[in-house]
């Protein structure tokens, strides 16, 4: 591990914790229990280590890095008489299938054992990131610095074990929380600074356990909780997590439950599931020649490689919950403590613990006076919405169903983190994308299937790390292709009479079997199962 990265732990530990704590490697194992973690395999090409970043790739296929791929190299044209469907272009284009990983775009240095990264200095054993520095551990995010096992920080710095942040400075286990500062094992909130133990609140300072204190008595009492921290951590390389504290509260309901929780009245707004099957329909239509319907029929086969969502009660008023444990962390977050927006914003503002409890308060005893106010909210509305049924976690959007973590979308189901996106069926991380069907971890795709880490590509499909290919099928690690077969451009023409076969053949699985047994992430093995 590079100099500067233990440098960064070292200043991160001493802003947060006042002291530094060693090497970072002997804190590794518990840095990474939040994390979504890479996978480590061995290029095909060289035997140097790869890391991937996406865990979806079918066990036995062959890996390259991304500093060996040759994007120059002239392929030769697959033998189209000889290709007669699905499996005979899967046996020919299987020699130039190779999964991509180590992947560093735009301006990055030092950075290690790391995939999709762009923009990056400093970065050791982490994923998904643009315009990063001095991290590890580290997944999924933008414009962060000072991240060490932190899972989704978005414009955060100065973190340890955090995850889910957005405008989030110096904080230590704090989760799904925004615009907040120098808080330790808090969630949910917002617009707060120095808070310890608290839960769902917002424009607050000086907290412990949601009760707002003097400065002075705030500084004393932190002073003495970060010492036991320290001691914790030095003497076990680790410390327990928020969960681990929660999970041994006794559960309490607060009291004066009833008068704080009034009846929710559920939403009058007229739900349509119609308008998302038609645009269902519209879809498919333009990517297979004829709409497929009834989306629900493909509901198994379109969630295929995506992050999917779970179901839950409230544990105030019973309410359904859909929630999606990847929005919020990998480490599960206990059920009986859920609850919904407008509960949690309710018992963030009218729960607290006593005073006797904050000034005695200690890592050893926390949990013995949390129970009543470590309630979690696990969905987020905000912007405009309309028409969204059986969705969680939006940020503007409309029409939509069955899915989770979008940000200004519509016509949309089945997956996740779509964002700035139309009319994308079976998706997981795509971005300003149109008419797509099962695509992943891609920006700026139109009328695609089955495309991965790709960028700026139309009209394709079973592609990945593509960039500005239209009309392409089966290629890998290529860029700026037109009428390609396996990496090789083979003309308008035969491109469009192969295409023809391939579409009827996927068609016909797909009507029959309500699904199609072979994904991108399969084609390097033949489309064998993983």
């Amino acid at each position: 591990m590079q100099p500067e990265i233990q440098k960064a732990w070292d200043k991160t530990c001493t802003l947060l914790l006042g002291e530094e704590l060693g090497k970072i490697e002997d804190y590794a194992p518990w840095l990474r229990e939040l994390i979504d973690q890479n996978t480590y395999q061995k290029s095909a090409v060289s035997g140097k280590e790869v890391a991937t970043a996406i865990p979806e790739y079918c066990k036995g296929s062959k890996t390259i890095s991304f500093d060996e791929i040759d994007f120059g190299k002239k392929f030769e044209p697959l033998n189209i008489n000889e290709i007669k469907d699905l499996d005979s272009i899967l046996e020919a284009v299987n020699e130039r299938v190779y999964y991509c990983g180590n992947i560093l775009l735009g301006n990055c240095g030092n950075v290690e054992r790391s995939s999709n990264i762009s923009d990056g200095f400093a970065i050791y054993d982490s994923a998904q990131f643009f315009n990063v520095k001095y991290m590890a551990y580290c997944t999924v995010g933008r414009e962060n610095s000072y991240c060490f096992g932190v899972h989704g920080p978005g414009g955060s710095d100065f973190l340890i074990r955090c995850s889910q942040t957005v405008n989030v400075r110096r904080a230590f286990e704090l989760w799904a929380s925004m615009n907040s500062s120098d808080c330790y094992y808090v969630y949910g909130l917002d617009n707060c600074s120095n808070c310890l133990f608290s839960f769902n609140l917002k424009n607050r300072r000086y907290c412990i356990g949601n009760l707002e204190l003097g400065r002075d008595k705030y500084d004393a009492i932190k002073k003495k909780l970060l010492a036991e921290l320290v001691a914790e951590l030095k003497k076990n390389k680790s410390a327990p997590s928020l969960m681990d504290i929660v999970r041994k509260s006794k559960a309490e309901k607060p009291s004066g439950l009833k008068s704080v929780t009034p009846e929710f009245t559920e939403s009058n707004e007229q739900l349509d599931k119609q308008i998302i099957e038609k645009e269902f329909s519209d879809t498919t239509k333009i990517i297979f020649g004829k709409p497929l319907t009834g989306m629900d029929n493909y509901s198994d086969w379109l969630c295929r490689h995506t992050h999917q969502m779970q179901e839950t009660t409230s544990a105030v008023s019973g309410k359904r919950i859909l929630w999606l444990p990847y929005g919020i962390s990998l480490v599960p977050l206990p059920e009986n403590r859920m609850v919904t927006i407008e509960e949690a914003d309710l018992l963030g503002e009218t729960t607290r613990i006593g005073q006797s409890e904050a000034e005695n308060m200690t890592l050893e005893n926390a949990h013995k006076n949390i129970g009543k106010i470590a309630y979690f909210k696990v969905d987020v509305r905000d912007g405009q919405t309309k028409n969204l049924i059986d969705c969680s976690y939006c940020i503007g959007g409309s029409d939509c169903y069955r899915l989770s973590m979008f940000v200004r979308s519509k016509y949309c189901a089945f997956g996740m983190w779509p964002k700035d996106s139309t009319n994308c069926f079976g998706m997981d991380s795509l971005m300003d994308s149109n008419f797509c069907v099962k695509c992943y971890h891609s920006t700026k795709l139109t009328r695609c299937f089955e495309m991965d880490n790709c960028r700026d590509c139309a009209d394709s499909m079973f592609c990945h790390n593509c960039e500005s290919v239209s009309n392409a099928m089966f290629c890998f690690n290529v860029k700026s292709k037109r009428y390609a077969i396996g990496n090789a451009e083979v003309g308008r023409d035969q491109f469009m009479d192969v295409k023809k076969k391939v579409v009827d053949e996927i068609l016909e699985k797909i009507e029959k079997d309500k699904r199609l047994n072979l994904s991108i992430y399969e084609v390097g093995c033949r489309g064998r199962k993983s």
